[in-house]
């Protein structure tokens, strides 16, 4: 089995790769660096072993060594190691000495390229490091060489060698970078842009001049590493490119942690702080390898499958890995609730044959009401408090034989109320997603001694369907907000975009 090195990207977690996020969610152990995002730890499986590796400044060297061998160490047992190195492992990112140590043990190894914030960082400060009218030439350089090293970056010759220079890991150097350039005829008036935490909610940027910078340094003593400096006539950034509406903005996200990803990074392009307090959980139900293998069996037995969440989907698709079997087309019509149902079903292989306008239980009842149903066999894989719901009664009415599995089971977590104080200070926004999300909140307020009222009524408070909304308002928030472009992850951070910024 080869390790992995798998570039985490430049900071925002919704930047990685495909491949890096299939093989985080298999991996058996992960190794990463000090500045990934804990939200792509999110993506491991509960049991994955995860070991923080970050390095200790003035420390690299032992550091470095330590990870050689634990590398070594993990790869060994056989299992699935990914190493998680921040941006592309190969560049600057010293993937050659882990490389030499795999192989010095005889462990195989595969690098998966990850994007690098010597670009992406610039692109989301709205700087294009090429720009044919003036710019035709990029050199990335770092501002700190090796320990002991000679040093080797001809400043003098790159002033001259290329139009825009991209350095990384120079901050504390940028005095003597600037001194070096200005000798070798870089002109004072050269644009020069830093990038501080590129591509995070923290992202902010400096520009001046190799004349000026300096001097605006000085007025900003809180500003230090990470920074990208980036030094040519194309360090200019462009207004349009560079805008990110909700900056600074601290934002709830109530979502169960296997369910925020979307949210969070949509919400994190735009700049927003994203506060995750999960208040709900999603855990799968147990089933014997005999009753996997009977509800899979029985499947293509149903006129129609309703599947309320990806949840259902994921469930199915588990329990026929769990048989043994594979998981074929039913012979009777799929329904999904909404655009990630359907993905998961089509991920599966099954074809969507009814997805409602309206997304939501409510939505989904009226969707059935042009079909006939007399007689007509429906299953629905669905969450223990699903069961409670009115749907399978509406349908059941109309003459359908409905049957409902607990495919997972939602359950609340309990949020210390230090942590919910905590992350509730301050607040721009606060988002819900499920009247269950609502319910867990309220149980952790007033574990915290706080109520859902206090905390949300000065802030904008958006929630996904009238259900949650309801939920919101028997807690006595006033004023909650429901998206106008549908009742998904998308038409929430549009509404938030509309309302904030």
């Amino acid at each position: 089995m080869p390790v992995h090195l798998v570039g985490a990207g430049p900071g925002d977690p919704g930047l990685i790769t495909v491949r890096g996020a299939q093989l985080l969610r298999r991996a058996d152990c992960v190794l990463y660096d000090r500045l990934v995002d804990p939200a792509l730890l999110d993506l491991t499986r509960r049991n994955c072993e995860r070991i923080n590796v970050g390095k200790t400044p003035g420390r690299e060297g032992r550091d470095q060594k330590r990870i050689n061998r634990l590398l070594v160490q993990k790869g060994r047992t056989g299992k699935r190691v990914v190493r998680l190195k921040g941006g592309d492992p190969t560049l600057f990112g010293r993937a050659g000495e882990e490389l030499a140590a795999l192989a010095r043990a005889g462990i195989p190894a595969q690098i998966v390229p990850g994007v690098s914030s010597a670009w992406a960082g610039p692109a989301l400060a709205g700087l294009l490091l090429t720009e044919r009218r003036f710019g035709s030439s990029v050199a990335i350089v770092t501002g700190r060489e090796a320990a002991g090293k000679r040093p080797s970056v001809r400043w003098e010759a790159l002033a001259q060698g290329a139009d825009t220079l991209v350095v990384l890991m120079g901050f504390e150097a940028l005095p003597r970078i600037i001194a070096r350039l200005r000798r070798a005829g870089k002109p004072a008036a050269t644009p020069v842009t830093l990038v501080r935490w590129a591509a995070t909610p923290r992202q902010e940027v400096l520009t001046g001049t190799l004349g000026t910078i300096e001097r605006e340094l000085a007025k900003r003593p809180d500003i230090g590493s990470p920074v990208i400096t980036v030094i040519g006539p194309t360090a200019r950034p462009v207004p349009a490119i560079a805008y990110r509406p909700l900056r600074e903005k601290r934002i709830l996200v109530t979502r169960p942690t296997t369910d925020s990803q979307g949210l969070v990074g949509r919400l994190s392009a735009l700049g927003a702080r994203c506060v995750k307090l999960p208040t709900i959980a999603i855990r799968p139900v147990s089933f014997s390898k005999a009753a996997a293998a009977e509800l899979v069996g029985r499947l293509r037995s149903f006129d129609w499958i309703i599947l309320t969440s990806h949840h259902g989907m994921e469930g199915l698709v588990r329990l026929a890995k769990q048989a043994g079997r594979s998981l074929r087309k039913p012979r009777g019509k799929v329904c999904a609730i909404g655009p990630r149902t359907a993905a998961a079903v089509r991920a599966a292989g099954w074809t969507v044959d009814l997805l409602p306008d309206d997304f939501s239980l409510v939505g989904l009842e009226r969707a059935f009401r042009r079909l006939p149903l007399k007689g007509k066999r429906l299953l629905i894989p669905r969450s223990n408090l699903g069961m409670r719901d009115p749907l399978a009664a509406a349908l059941g009415r109309r003459g359908a034989r409905v049957e409902e599995v607990t495919m997972y089971r939602t359950v609340e977590q309990m949020v210390p109320a230090a942590r919910f104080r905590a992350a509730c200070r301050d607040l721009h926004a606060a988002t819900f997603t499920s009247a269950s999300t609502v319910t867990g909140f309220v149980r952790s307020a007033r574990r915290a001694g706080l109520t859902p009222a206090r905390l949300l009524n000065g802030v904008t408070t958006a929630a996904i369907g009238p259900a949650t909304r309801q939920a919101l308002r028997r807690a006595g928030v006033r004023k909650v907000h429901l998206p106008s472009d549908g009742w998904t992850v998308e038409g929430l951070t549009a509404l938030l975009r509309e309302r904030l910024s």
